[in-house]
């Protein structure tokens, strides 16, 4: 029993805390003047999706998890779930946050509101782009379409940061260049990034992706 007192104690701080960080990064995107922040904060109140800290991942998202930071990075986590603390830290340190299935978005605890609300906004842009992803991926199933998601979802990353400006042609060009120096494998060796140029976004929605109101 001494155990689980010790080990619940700090997880439900925890928990507290990435619920307030979280509810004050909300408050950051209602004060954002993009033409991005309504759509974000209008995902959020639809409840479509649902937004968790690390420490709530789900059995079936953590093996997941588990298998793409050993995929990205070569580390092995433990197969044990629920994951102890030294684990989830391990996962944070890794990954700001991702999304599973379309709508369930995992967040950095640790992250204090403003870097937290870039994490959502991220997250929410992949969400956002779902369908265009999907049938991308259909398509043309190599890493060139992974390149344009992320593309996709740091462009609203930069939106939301202009703060009501315009996106510039250096921005466009930034975005580009941050995503290949991230994810180097998304590109082969004959592609440059910089002649991509405009990826195609849509952030009104997933398109005909008809998703229900969750609860978990």
């Amino acid at each position: 029993m001494y155990n689980a007192r010790f080990f619940e104690k700090p997880i439900n701080n925890v928990n507290d805390n990435f619920q307030t960080n979280l509810s004050a990064a909300i408050d950051v995107i209602k004060q954002n003047r993009s033409v991005l922040a309504k759509k974000i904060l209008d995902v959020i109140n639809s409840k479509k999706i649902i937004i968790h800290s690390f420490f709530n991942v789900t059995k079936e998202h953590y093996f997941k998890m588990r298998k793409d930071i050993k995929n990205e990075y070569g580390e092995i986590l433990s197969e044990n779930f629920p994951p102890d603390i030294s684990t989830i830290r391990k996962i944070e340190s890794k990954l700001e946050g991702i999304i599973y299935d379309d709508k369930v978005i995992y967040i950095r605890s640790s992250n204090n509101p403003p870097k937290m609300a870039n994490t959502l906004v991220h997250e929410i842009c992949h969400f956002l782009n779902a369908s265009i992803y999907n049938k991308e991926k259909k398509i043309n199933p190599t890493n060139l379409v992974d390149y344009y998601d992320e593309v996709r979802a740091h462009t609203g990353e930069k939106i939301f940061e202009r703060n009501g400006s315009c996106l510039r042609r250096s921005d466009i060009k930034q975005i580009h260049k941050q995503v290949t120096d991230l994810y180097p494998e998304f590109l082969v060796s004959y592609e440059d990034a910089l002649e991509l140029g405009y990826i195609y976004s849509s952030y009104d929605g997933p398109g005909d992706k008809i998703l229900q109101q969750l609860s978990l």
